[in-house]
C-alpha cells in the first residue's frame, strides 16, 4: 500500500472517528462520549479507536475544535455582509448564538467548551482573540485607528456581549426570546462605536 493511500485511509478514519463522537455528544452529551460505543457503531477495535485518538480526552478536544473552528467561520461569514457597525456587531452575535443553539437542546454537550477552557487554555485564547479581532475589524472599517486602544475597546464590546454568547447563558435561556433585548445593547454599542471613530 502507498504512502498516500496510507494517509487517506487515515484521513478517513479519523474523519469517521470524530464524526461518530460529535453525533454522541450533541445526542447525549459529554457523558455520553464512549470509545466502546465509537467502537461498536463503526465496526472498529478499540485498539484502532486509540491508535488514532489516545484518550478520550483527545477526541473531545477534537471534536470542540471542530466546533470552534465552524463558529469561526460562521462569524466570519456573518460580518461579511452588512456595512454598518451596529449590523455587523448584531450579525456576529446571531451567527454566535445560532451556533451553540444548534447544540443547545443538549445542555451537557455545551460542557465541551468548558472541557476547552480547563484542558486546552490556549485553544480557548485563540478562539477568543478570533472574535476580538473580528470586532477590531468591525471598528476600524468604521473608522477607528488600528491600534492598541481599538483592541482594548474592542475587549470590552466583546465583555458587554458576554451574556449573549455565553455557552451555559445561552442554553440557560435557550426558550426566552432576547431578540428586543439584544437589538438594544447592540444599537448602543454601534452607536459607541460610529460615533467615536477617528476623524
Amino acid at each position: 500500500m502507498s504512502t498516500h493511500k496510507r494517509q487517506n485511509d487515515t484521513a478517513i478514519t479519523r474523519r469517521a472517528i470524530q464524526a461518530e463522537a460529535a453525533r454522541l455528544v450533541e445526542k447525549g452529551g459529554v457523558s455520553a462520549l464512549s470509545m466502546s460505543k465509537i467502537a461498536a457503531t463503526l465496526q472498529m477495535t478499540h485498539g484502532n479507536i486509540y491508535r488514532h485518538f489516545p484518550s478520550k480526552g483527545a477526541l473531545a478536544a477534537e471534536i470542540a475544535a471542530g466546533w470552534m473552528a465552524e463558529m469561526r467561520a460562521a462569524c466570519e461569514a456573518a460580518i461579511a455582509g452588512p456595512s454598518d457597525a451596529r449590523s455587523r456587531l448584531y450579525a456576529l452575535v446571531r451567527a454566535i448564538r445560532s451556533e451553540l443553539m444548534r447544540r443547545a437542546d443538549r445542555e451537557d454537550a455545551l460542557a465541551i467548551y468548558h472541557y476547552v477552557l480547563k484542558h486546552k487554555p490556549d485553544d480557548a485564547i485563540a478562539h477568543h482573540v478570533h472574535r476580538r479581532d473580528l470586532i477590531v475589524q468591525i471598528m476600524t472599517d468604521a473608522g477607528w485607528p488600528k491600534d492598541e486602544e481599538t483592541n482594548l475597546q474592542a475587549l470590552v464590546i466583546l465583555d458587554g456581549l458576554r451574556f449573549f454568547t455565553d455557552p451555559e447563558t445561552v442554553a440557560a435561556h435557550r426558550d426566552a426570546d432576547m431578540t428586543t433585548r439584544l437589538e438594544k445593547l447592540v444599537a448602543v454599542l454601534g452607536t459607541y462605536i460610529e460615533q467615536n471613530a477617528a476623524d
